[in-house]
Parts: C-alpha cells; structure tokens; sequence
C-alpha cells in the first residue's frame, strides 16, 4: 500500500500531500548536481596523499568512526517507531553528501590538493557535526531540506573549525568538544527554531515503541565503544598522546553512565527513562574531547564524565520541555542534552584544566592565561558561529529554496517513513 498518498491529518483540518512526487526535481538535482560538481574537482584539482603517511591504524580509526556515524547515529535516531528507515537511510545519504564537500573545502582551505586518509577521517568528522545537527530536525525537516543544509554546514563547520578555532585562536580541542559538538549541536539547534513549532497533528508520530527503543539502544552501545577512538583518532602516532586520549575518554563514559543510571531513576520514582540511558551515558565522550590529550588524571576525566552524565539528563527532564513551550524550539532527539549543554561543560572545562601544568608541550600557547583566553574565545566564537549560520541556512533552505513546497509541507506528515520510501506498510 503507498500510504504516501493517504490524507494527512491536520491540527484545523486535514489536506492531502505527495510531496515526495513534487520534489523528486530539486532533490534530484541536489543530489545529482553535487556528485557532478564533486567528480569535476576531484578529477581535476586533486591526487593521493603520500604512501610514507599512510598507516593501517588510520585505516582502522576511518573504519571505528564510520561505524559510529553509519550505526551509531543512525541506529541511535531508530527509537522513532515510524522513522526507522529514514534514520538509517538519510543518516548515509547525508554523511556521503558531506564528507564529498568537506574533502574539497577543508583541503582547498588547508593549501591541500590530495586526499588521504588524514583528510577522509577530518571529513568524518564534519559529517559527525552535521549528523548531530540532523538529530534535532530528523521527522520534520525533508530530504531536500536536511541535503541543501549538509552542504552549507560542511562549509560553514569548516570555516569555523580551520580559521576561526585553529587558526585564529588556535584553541586545544583534540577531540571536537568545541569544533564538532558544540557547533553542531547549536547550529542544528538553531535550525528548528527556523523551522517553528510543531503543531501538526501527526506530532504524535514522534513516539517510540519497546522495539524502536531496544534498536536505538545498539546505536548507544555501538557510539559508547568506538567513541575512545573518535576522540584520539589524531593522535595515532604519538603514543601517550593517543594513550591520554583514549584513557580519559573511557573513564568519562564510565563517569556519565553511572551517573545517568543514578539521576534517572531518582527523577522518576525509581524507573529509568530509555531516552536518559540512548543518550546521556554518552555524555562524558562529549565532554571530554577538549582535553583528552591532557594527562589530568583518571580522576579528573571520570569527574568530567560523570557532571556531563547530570547535566544531560537534567535538561531531558527539564529543558527540553521548556525549549519547546517558551520558545518553540523542538530537539527531536534532544541534541541540545547530549551534545549542546556537555560540549559548554567541556569547553568551560578546558579553561581551568589547560592552566594546570600537565607537561602539555601541544598547547600552542603554553600553560597559563593566554591559553586559558583562547579556550574561552573558542567557546563564545564557536557559539555565536552555530547559531548565526545555523539561522541563515534554515532561513535560506526554508524560505528560499524549499519556499514553493511550504503549503503542502504543511499537510505532509511528520515522523512517517511511509512519506519518503516505497512500500512501507
């Protein structure tokens, strides 16, 4: 059965909608003209990296980290009991679509023209940022729509993170709290506020099943063990570097899910939440990024873990809610909690830990106030990028390219795989 075709019901009334049929041009065309544009320059602008820079242990972090953006995030967003596909499907379509933008513009801003696979794991990372941002618009932003915003995040998540973070302030952030999480978190964040509130009636589709919820349960698992390797995946070839890293950032996901454990079922009379153990027992992995390099001490990490554990469930338990009645902003997967507020711990926390002396010869600018300012400059630039962008791109993806399919947006149904794929029953 094309349940696709079906009326849709509406708060005030119901409305037909195949908008699947109306924009199978422009996304076609998105799609289409991209992998044209891709092949031209790659063809002619670009060659291998050096054989002396490859390793098999690069290789091995590609593959870790692919499996958490093809898996773990995938399956993560799988606890919307009628979005399983799109989760999945649209999870790979738009970390392909990125990492094809991110390879270009990262190198051409680097003075780059070869890619290797130093450069292929920099546009893993890109599509990380994008696929948190997808975690806040997914059900209710289209195809076209989340396709024209991969593009324009691509660049402008690279913008931040080669001129402004690393090049201007030249900020410690190994393990992306600032550069990944925290832009896009915020500029995901940013987007459905553009977008507006959810008043269709099919908001009732954003609901999970015991099924769904054990689904997006394997994404947790899988995000939690590969995660060590996200963190110090630049630091393969120096060893206490990577030892450092993948230390601190499994003490902080031990950290953060106990204390999710602990504070959820304390807040609701005994019983834990699924949504609080899907996402904030990986909290510490988002704190920890900025400085897991640094050698603070198991203790330290497992402390930073476990305040980022408390602070992400809290704002399920109480931000999310207030997001959505003050200021009609709707998380669908509460990216704001386990990306947007963690990432803020983090990159406060990068501000008191770089000024200790860890014989952090990597800090560019040496332990003490300077580096301290910098961190702190990392923060508010990377903030106030996410956000403006963020805003502009929805603005422009919404009201620009995708204006003409506003009215039947509004009778298309939310959170319904049976809207983008075929024989869905």
């Amino acid at each position: 059965m094309d349940y696709a075709n079906e009326e849709t019901g509406l708060i005030g009334g119901k409305s037909s909608s195949n908008i699947a049929a109306s924009m199978k041009g422009p996304l076609g065309l998105t799609i289409g003209a991209l992998q044209v544009a891709a092949a031209a320059i790659l063809f002619s602008m670009f060659s291998y990296g050096e054989v002396d820079e490859f390793t098999t242990e690069k290789y091995v972090i590609f593959r870790d980290i692919m499996v958490m953006l093809l898996l773990g995030f995938g399956y993560l967003m799988t606890f919307l009991e009628k979005y399983g596909l799109g989760a999945v499907g649209f999870t790979m379509l738009l970390t392909a679509l990125n990492m094809e933008v991110n390879l270009i513009v990262e190198n051409l801003l680097n003075g780059n023209t070869t890619i290797s696979l130093d450069s292929i794991i920099d546009a893993e990372f890109s599509a990380a940022a994008l696929l948190i941002s997808f975690g806040a618009l997914i059900g209710r932003a289209t195809p076209l729509q989340m396709c024209a915003i991969s593009i324009l995040e691509a660049i402008f998540y690279t913008i931040n993170k080669v001129i402004i973070v690393f090049g201007l302030i030249k900020a410690e952030d190994v393990g992306g709290t600032i550069t990944i999480h925290m832009f896009g978190a915020y500029f995901g964040l940013a987007c459905a506020y553009v977008l507006g509130p959810q008043e269709k009636a099919s908001a009732e589709n954003n609901s999970a099943s015991r099924v769904s919820d054990v689904f997006s349960l394997v994404g947790t698992t899988l995000l939690w063990v590969y995660w060590p390797s996200f963190v110090g995946a630049t630091e393969t070839g120096v060893p206490a570097n990577e030892m450092h890293c993948l230390i601190n950032t499994i003490m902080a996901l031990i950290g953060s899910t106990g204390a999710t454990f602990f504070l959820s079922q304390f807040l609701n009379d005994g019983k834990f939440d699924a949504v609080h153990v899907q996402n904030s027992t990986l909290a510490g992995g988002v704190a920890i990024g900025a400085t897991a390099r640094l050698a603070m001490g198991p203790g330290v990490a497992f402390l930073v873990g476990l305040c980022a554990g408390l602070i992400s469930v809290l704002g399920y338990f109480y931000s999310s809610p207030f997001l959505e009645d003050k200021l009609g902003i709707f998380d669908t997967c509460g990216v704001g909690n386990l990306h947007g507020y963690p990432s803020v711990l983090g990159g406060l926390a990068s501000i008191l830990l770089v000024s200790f002396n860890f014989d952090a010869d990597f800090l560019e600018y040496g332990v003490g106030a300077q580096q301290c300012l910098m961190q702190l400059a990392a923060v508010v630039s990377t903030l106030v990028a996410a956000i403006v962008t963020g805003l502009i791109s929805s603005f422009l993806v919404t009201n620009v390219l995708f204006g003409t399919f506003l009215a039947e947006f509004a009778v298309t149904e939310d959170y319904e795989d049976a809207v983008w794929w075929i024989d869905v029953e």
